[in-house]
């Protein structure tokens, strides 16, 4: 037998031993920014107040022209979050994965990362800054926070504001 087959047979095995699924847990919280990050599982945020509705995309290959939504969810009651990936390698092959979150039809967080291990210590933390006014994108908070520690601020128009 050769090599490559014998490659082949032992993928299939662990695929079918794995049953082709992965899950990452996580919860959706009310904070003072917006921002998708993994944390370990005793982060004291995830204690945070729940939100409810926050829809959570998870894109493949994020830079290749085959790119697709793998997996989407939205987060329960009280902020709890349980993505179901289907994709075959995801939490253990190496390769970059975007998440997206979404409220109310506006995306307000986004982030590329590595999907952990299956048995990992790490869960999914999605913050949204409540009533910001209007739909932020975690960037633009990002970078309007630091300008707030300097004193600087941007004028509101379409100049400086996409």
């Amino acid at each position: 037998m050769s090599n490559t087959v014998a490659r082949l047979l032992v993928l299939c095995s662990l695929t079918i031993l794995s049953g082709c699924g992965y899950t990452l847990t996580g919860r959706a919280v009310s904070g003072a920014y917006n921002g998708i990050e993994l944390v370990p599982a005793d982060d004291p945020r995830l204690q945070d107040t729940g939100l409810p509705g926050v829809l959570v995309d998870v894109i493949r290959d994020p830079e290749s022209l085959g790119r697709s939504v793998a997996a989407s969810t939205t987060s329960g009651g009280n902020g709890t979050i349980t993505l179901s990936i289907p994709e075959f390698g995801a939490g253990w092959m190496d390769e970059q994965w975007d998440l997206r979150a979404k409220m109310g039809g506006e995306e307000f967080a986004y982030n590329r990362l590595r999907l952990p291990a299956q048995n990992s210590n790490l869960r999914l933390l999605i913050v949204i800054e409540p009533g910001t006014g209007r739909e932020r994108s975690s960037m633009e908070s990002e970078q309007e926070r630091r300008l707030d520690e300097y004193g600087i601020s941007i004028p509101d128009s379409s100049i400086y504001r996409p």
